[in-house]
Order: structure tokens, then sequence, then C-alpha cells
């Protein structure tokens, strides 16, 4: 159902920014000892700081090229920045150290889920959860790998043994959601985006999926309500799409002119799908 248009499934989810709490004195210049650093680095990425906790890693790893734990860190930040590519190779040369040896093959996994080296990524994964069940995010992951399988049951299995773990991540229940939003069970997946936006209140991501959880039992108007003005053309391309999924092409043919009438940004995506509509009704186009 969601194949060109679909929900968004969450990946990461190492910290997120929670204000400034206290933390360690760090000067321009030397003279800061290593754990020191280490410390600080570590706040850094649990705030999601994470370029400031590189400049601190780094520093940590001048010092000591063998500091374990930093070069753990370093992956973890790579890997939520989006560079995926750098973050795997640290994460593999961890894989030998016992006591980084589940956390790197999640790591590792999960580096190669965003690479899209997905058979790779489950066998690192379903490693990471052998050897440590505790594993949520390796969890989330094999999850997020049975949803474009287009397997639901399975994917949702994973999400609530990482939920067993970690109740409160709003990420794993959106995922959650996707699946049910996947499997054809909008109300459940509505119920799951918004148990997810009251721990996550300003996500757009979760608010788009909310949207589309929505549009897809046909409430088109619900769909849109509360929508931003600058918000709106996106939105209308989107519930659009969903009518005309559902098969209700004069809702659809609706949307998607409005969509194009509100924002000229959208009027190549909405007549895209607009000629489709056309095509669906039998029209020329």
């Amino acid at each position: 159902m969601l194949k060109t248009l679909g929900a968004v499934m969450l990946l990461l989810s190492l910290a997120a920014c929670a204000g400034a709490p206290n933390r360690p004195e760090i000067t321009a210049t030397g003279g800061v000892e290593p754990a020191s650093l280490a410390a600080a680095a570590d706040l850094a990425r649990e705030e999601g700081r994470f370029a400031d906790a590189m400049t601190l890693y780094q520093r940590v790893l001048v010092a000591d090229q063998k500091a374990v734990a930093s070069q753990y860190g370093m992956a973890e930040c790579l890997l939520a920045l989006g560079r995926a590519g750098e973050a795997r190779p640290i994460f593999a040369t961890l894989v030998a150290d016992a006591n980084f040896h589940a956390r790197a093959l999640q790591g590792g996994g999960l580096a190669l889920l965003v690479l899209e080296r997905r058979e790779q990524a489950a066998s690192l994964l379903r490693d990471a959860v052998a050897s440590d069940p505790k594993s949520w995010r390796a969890l989330n992951g094999l999850g997020m790998l049975a949803d474009l399988k287009h397997q639901p049951g399975e994917a949702q299995a994973f999400y609530e043994k990482a939920l067993a773990l970690n109740p409160n991540s709003a990420m794993l229940i959106n995922n959650r959601g996707y699946s049910r939003l996947m499997e054809g069970k909008p109300e459940e997946a509505a119920a799951d985006f918004r148990a997810a936006l009251a721990l996550d209140p300003g996500s757009e991501t979760i608010e788009g999926n909310l949207r589309i959880a929505i549009a897809s039992r046909g409430a088109y108007a619900e769909a849109l309500r509360g929508v931003p003005r600058e918000k709106l053309s996106a939105a209308q391309n989107n519930v659009g799409f969903i009518a005309m999924r559902r098969g209700d092409l004069a809702a659809a043919e609706n949307l998607l002119n409005r969509a194009m009438t509100d924002s000229p940004s959208y009027e190549t995506v909405a007549a895209k799908n607009l000629d489709q509509v056309s095509a669906m009704e039998g029209k020329p186009q």
C-alpha cells in the first residue's frame, strides 16, 4: 500500500538533546586529562551534540590511539551524523574487544543497514542480539529489515521485544505503527503514532506518519487539520496520494490540484501523482 509514499521508519536513537547539565570544563589547549576529555565527549554524545563529541574523542585518541571506549564513541557519532561508511570499519575493529563485542556488532549492523547492505546487516544484528539479548537497537534494526521485506508481522515481533527493553522510545513506537500501517491497520497505527508523539511532541516525521494513517481510513479533512500553511502543499500531496491508492479518485484529484495551486514547488510531484489519477480514471494525460 505504501510502496511509493510511505510512513517513515526511524533508525537510530542515541540520545536527544537534553539541555545543558553540568559538564567538565575543557580548555582550548592541553593540560586536560584524557579521562576528563572522554567523560566530556560521552556527555556531549548523550546530549546529541555529536560533532562536539567527535572533536573531544579525537583529542583523546591523539593521546591514546588504543582508547577503545573513545573509538566506540567516535563510531557512534559518525553513525548518528549519517557517516555510516566511516563508522562501519571502526565498529568492525571493536568486535574483537570483549567489553564492546555486542555493541560493536549492533553498530556495525546498523551501519550496514544505512548502507543498504541488508543481508550483512541482518547477520550482524542477529549476532548482536545473540551476544546480548538487551540490544534493543539491534532488535529495532531487525524489525526495519523485516518491514523492508514486507513482513510486518515479523517486524512487529522485533519491535515488541525492543519495547519490552525500552518502553518509552518514541522511535520504537513509531516503527511499530509503521508496520501496522503496512499491514493495513490504520487505526492501530494511528494509536501508535499518537503515543509516539506524546513522547516526542515536536517530531515532524511522526506527525506526518499520523496524517498518513488518518488518511488511510479515508478521513482526509481530519488528516489535514492543523497543518501549518507552509507545510500544507506537501500534506495535500501526501494525502492525495493516499486517496488515490484507496481508489478515491475524485478526492485525490481535488487534493493534488490544491497542492499544485498552493505551492509551485509541488507542481512536479503533484502533477505526476495527478497523471496517475487520470490514468486510473481513463482520462487522456
